[in-house]
């Protein structure tokens, strides 16, 4: 009789693909886990939210390098101590590890397990408060008064992409935890699409630390900038401005449905702008590796007509200052290609022209990026 595994790759690999969620429950599993790479653990219906994978079940999965899993699979709080080693043993081959938490207490389990995970490169945060039948459990600062475990040997976790979304409070021990041991000090890819819920700010804002920890390498950082401002910490001297970036090629910045879009766009003229610290810093500008910038502000026309005019000029001196001379002074943004404006679709149902009434607004705003064929107003 014929094994299962002369069947030819693809007819296994499309055989795997059909069981994604049932594979545990097949006696002939473990003819596959060789095929195995990636493995969900979403929460179900017919499982409790923890145990639903024993450690030696991910142990026999030796090519498995990603993982997304919901809050406690491995049922932290009861795993015997060789348990935890023989999990210890299968996750540190993990590089993407994607996970979807409503509930704060495993955290620290699963900063323990990935320290040991030399070869991580992804981490995906989803932090959403708890529900309780319609209510949503909003998380407190208190909420967050729990130690992050510290690694036996500082530098062996280095990410290169992270991205968390949902409740910003997750970043306070996020910060916690991957800053103080340099786990951030290669990365190329943030992003930290975050709000405060319910407008609730008396959690401290942790995003400048971690945009900070993670500036010198990043090519790419996306922000929600859910007031107050980000960037800015009674920590930090001086106000951190886009030169704190040296190779950042791509910037997304976002704000909520409740932002006011006069302040936002002032910000980003200033922090586009070099510091003016030397008296000669006009004259030398830094060169930034900047090639595409976009905002999303949730942008209406008539929140557009009430910005100054001098908010807009600030922004365009600050792309497209520092021109070429005589003097062989080089532009500030040589590589910057687009600055894309995003229009709010809430406000665009059956209005058919809503979008070229917003594209013109910020076209007569900007005439210097509309010569240079810059300026992008997409949807």
């Amino acid at each position: 009789m014929a094994s299962i595994l002369d069947l030819p790759h693809e007819l296994i690999d499309r055989i795997v693909s059909e069981f994604q969620h049932d594979l545990v429950n097949l006696p002939p599993f473990f003819q596959f886990a060789s095929y195995v790479r990636r493995l969900d653990m979403p929460i179900m219906d017919n499982f409790l939210p923890s145990a639903i994978l024993p450690p030696a079940t991910l142990a026999q999965l030796p090519n498995v390098t990603n993982l997304s899993a919901h809050s406690d699979p491995f049922d932290f709080r009861r795993l015997p101590t060789g348990q935890k080693s023989v999990l210890a043993e299968a996750a540190s081959r993990l590089t993407s590890v994607e996970i979807i938490t409503d509930y704060l207490w495993p955290l620290p389990a699963w900063a323990a397990l990935l320290n040991g995970c030399p070869a991580l490169a992804t981490l995906v945060i989803k932090a959403e408060a708890a529900y309780l039948g319609s209510w949503t459990i909003p998380w407190t600062v208190a909420d967050f008064a729990f130690p992050m475990p510290t690694p036996s040997a500082p530098g062996t976790l280095r990410l290169r992409t992270l991205r968390v979304s949902g409740d910003c409070k997750i970043l306070v021990p996020l910060s916690a935890w991957l800053i103080p041991q340099g786990a951030l000090a290669t990365l190329q890819t943030l992003v930290l699409d975050v709000s405060y819920v319910r407008k609730d700010y008396s959690a401290p804002d942790a995003r400048p630390a971690l945009v900070l920890a993670a500036a010198p390498s990043l090519r790419e950082l996306t922000l929600h900038l859910d007031p107050p401002m980000p960037l800015t910490s009674p920590d930090i001297a001086a106000p951190i401005r886009l030169t704190s970036f040296p190779r950042l090629r791509v910037l997304h910045l976002r704000d909520g449905p409740y932002a006011d879009i006069g302040a936002s766009l002032a910000w980003l003229g200033a922090f586009l702008q070099p510091p003016s610290s030397s008296p000669h810093a006009h004259m030398h500008p830094e060169v930034s590796a900047l090639e595409a910038l976009s905002l999303d502000h949730n942008m209406i026309r008539r929140d557009l007509l009430a910005v100054p005019v001098a908010t807009w000029c600030a922004i365009e001196e600050a792309l497209l200052g520092g021109e070429v001379d005589a003097g062989g002074r080089g532009k500030r943004y040589p590589h910057l290609r687009s600055v894309t404006f995003k229009v709010y679709q809430k406000f665009s149902f059956g209005v058919p022209d809503v979008f070229e009434y917003f594209s013109g607004t910020v076209r007569e705003r900007l005439p210097r990026l509309v010569e240079r064929g810059m300026l992008v107003a997409g949807r």
